[in-house]
Formats: structure tokens, C-alpha cells, sequence
């Protein structure tokens, strides 16, 4: 079924969506047809089922079927040291993909990409969301020092350390927490032992080579999600 992202709420949707701009643009430039099944996803947690209705230039009418409301499967959020900006794009569609419900961008001493909110981070999201028909988009935060973050964050930390020193398995946690990956050049000696001295840092250390960003933070979600 196709699946497209619309900004809709329960009261706006009791018999119908229409859906307007860009959205409306898609489904023109696909040829949908007059009871097309479309699924309409909010990225608040709502999943519309719908059938395409009426079809104009500037808009098209979807006629709703049933509204479903979904709940998180994790409270996992993404601390990210940014790499280069390509990486970080790739680690926003990964992030969909993987159910991350905030993103903190953070500045470190070998980041390498300042983050702006901008279109085109927002269409990334967006795509990601309509390909994995998650029905959140997780909240990208402004970019933040890395030593700010730390003194605000106060739930569970998982610091995936390229260096087994210190490191061992951890019991999973569950509730919100989040994981804390470096940048491509990783952290400082001075920003490692600022990491470690939080009490809510659990360092663990993944028995491969060293991970490019992207694959770092795919690793540490299925290290965190797996059962065992």
C-alpha cells in the first residue's frame, strides 16, 4: 500500500484528509486513482487508512476508513558528535527507520558538521518515515555542546566506547534512555573522561573493528533492542 507523511489530527479526520502542496503534488506525479488505498501517516502516532475520493489540480480528497493510533515501541533517543554532513543524513534516515524519538546534533572537539534545522533535513525525515511507515518522526533538537548535553541529560546513557577499556556487558535497560556516539574521529582523551565521570554513562564496547557513524549507530540500537 502506498503510504504518504501528512501533518493531520484525529478532529480534522473524521470522514475525510485533504491533503494540499507537496503532498498532493506526490500523489499527482504517481497517477493515483479514484479508490486507491493510501495510508496517511501523521508522524505523532497516527495511521489513517484511506481511499482516494474526489481528485483536483491543488488538492486531492482521501476518505477515511479508519484511524489507528499507535504507541512507541522503545524510548530511545540518539545523542550524535556530528561527522560529515552525508554521514549525518544517512544517520537521520536510520534513526526513522529504528523508531529514535529525539535527536541531540552535539559539537564535540572532531565534530565535523554543524547542524541547521532547513527543507531539506525535513524532506530526509519525511522519505524515511513513508518508507518504513513508522508513525513517528522523532524530534531533531538544536545542536548543543557536547558538555551541555551531558550536565542535562539525566536518564540512562549508553556510551558505545571503540576502546574495551572499562567496558563489559550491560543489563538492558528499559524506559527513556539513549545512546552516545562520537563523531568519525571519535572523542578527545579530555571528552572520553568527561563522559565516564556521569554516573548515568554506562560504557560498553562492541567487539568489532572501528565503525563508520551510520553503522555505529545501527550496531548500538540492535545491541540495545535485542532480547538478550
Amino acid at each position: 500500500m502506498r503510504a504518504i507523511f501528512y501533518p493531520f489530527s484525529r478532529e480534522n479526520a473524521l470522514k475525510s484528509i485533504l491533503v494540499t502542496d507537496e503532498s498532493a503534488k506526490h500523489l499527482h506525479v504517481v497517477r493515483i486513482k479514484a479508490e486507491e488505498e493510501i495510508l496517511v501517516l501523521n508522524g505523532s502516532g497516527l495511521k489513517a487508512l484511506t481511499r482516494v475520493g474526489a481528485i483536483s489540480k491543488n488538492q486531492i480528497e482521501l476518505i477515511v476508513d479508519s484511524i489507528e493510533e499507535s504507541k512507541d515501541s522503545h524510548e530511545i533517543s540518539l545523542a550524535i558528535a556530528n561527522p560529515k554532513k552525508d554521514a549525518f543524513e544517512d544517520i537521520l534516515k536510520i534513526a526513522v527507520e529504528l523508531g529514535v524519538r529525539n535527536i541531540y546534533p552535539l559539537t564535540s572537539e572532531f565534530s565535523q558538521y554543524d547542524y541547521l534545522a532547513s527543507d531539506r533535513v525535513q524532506r530526509i525525515l519525511e522519505s524515511a518515515l513513508i518508507q518504513s511507515n513508522n508513525p513517528f518522526l522523532p524530534i531533531v533538537h538544536p545542536q548543543v555542546n557536547l558538555n551541555i548535553f551531558l550536565d542535562k541529560w539525566n536518564s540512562p546513557l549508553f556510551f558505545f566506547n571503540s576502546k574495551p577499556n572499562n567496558c563489559g556487558k550491560v543489563e538492558k535497560i528499559s524506559g527513556v534512555r539513549a545512546i552516545l556516539i562520537g563523531p568519525e574521529g571519535g572523542f578527545s582523551l579530555r571528552e572520553e573522561a568527561s563522559i565516564l565521570a556521569k554516573s548515568n554513562v554506562f560504557s560498553i564496547h562492541l567487539p568489532t573493528p572501528i565503525l563508520r557513524a551510520p553503522t555505529a549507530v545501527a550496531s548500538s540500537m540492535g545491541y540495545l533492542l535485542s532480547p538478550s
